[in-house]
């Protein structure tokens, strides 16, 4: 699982050539004036997630005003994000599955996190939708291609997934792969538990006939 700092999304920044990103008050300055004054309350947060999503938003405390603890963004362990537990074909229209995204912290501030920038809701919604988890699904059937990978039986089936789950792993946060693995290694774990309807689509995506077939 590939980990990233809790500071705001975790998606990566504009180049460095392009205008800078913001620079968020992490405790607001209406509620934490010389906190205002503190260059380490000050944190590089993409537009999104400063303006969208975070606002004034006290980090601190819940809606309810009962404090919450959250995560110092300058010295905050990296959290991974896993699908392990998500269902193939039981999403909205039996295509995308249905998506649990877990992180490997249990705490209240991964909480807090989650809660101040809707990680889940952002990830669900905008990263993870039916059609990114189809091109997910075409981006394996040409890896495979490409790997001339033919071998469609069970076995070669768990191989290539399992293969394209590591392959993924190794591009960090390059075009979402840190997304992709955990979908794959999800994928492959329920391969290898015999669900047969996923390993048949599988089977499509590797047999380059069917996919001429179609295309033909």
């Amino acid at each position: 699982m590939q980990t990233y700092g809790p500071g705001c999304c975790g998606r990566t920044f504009d180049a460095p050539t392009a205008k800078r990103e913001a620079l968020d008050h992490y405790l607001v300055e209406e509620k934490y004036t010389f906190a205002a004054v503190n260059l380490r309350n000050l944190v590089p947060m993409g537009g999104k997630c400063n303006s969208r999503y975070k606002l004034a938003t006290d980090i601190r405390k819940r809606g309810d005003n009962t404090h919450r603890r959250a995560f110092d963004p300058y010295n905050a362990p990296g959290v991974a994000i896993s699908l392990d537990e998500s269902v193939p074909f039981a999403g909205p229209g039996g295509i995308v599955p249905a998506w649990q995204i877990d992180f490997d912290l249990n705490s209240e501030e991964v909480e807090t996190w989650n809660d101040v920038f809707s990680l889940r809701e952002r990830l669900i919604r905008d990263e993870m939708n039916e059609k990114d988890f189809k091109g997910w699904l075409r981006e394996f059937s040409a890896w495979c291609r490409s790997a001339r990978h033919t071998d469609t039986t069970d076995t070669g089936i768990i191989d290539a997934v399992e293969r394209f789950f590591y392959y993924q792993h190794t591009l960090g946060f390059k075009d979402r792969a840190f997304l992709k693995a955990a979908t794959f290694r999800m994928l492959l774990r329920c391969c290898r538990e015999g669900n047969r309807r996923l390993l048949n689509v599988m089977r499509y995506l590797i047999d380059e006939r069917a996919i001429h077939a179609d295309a033909g």
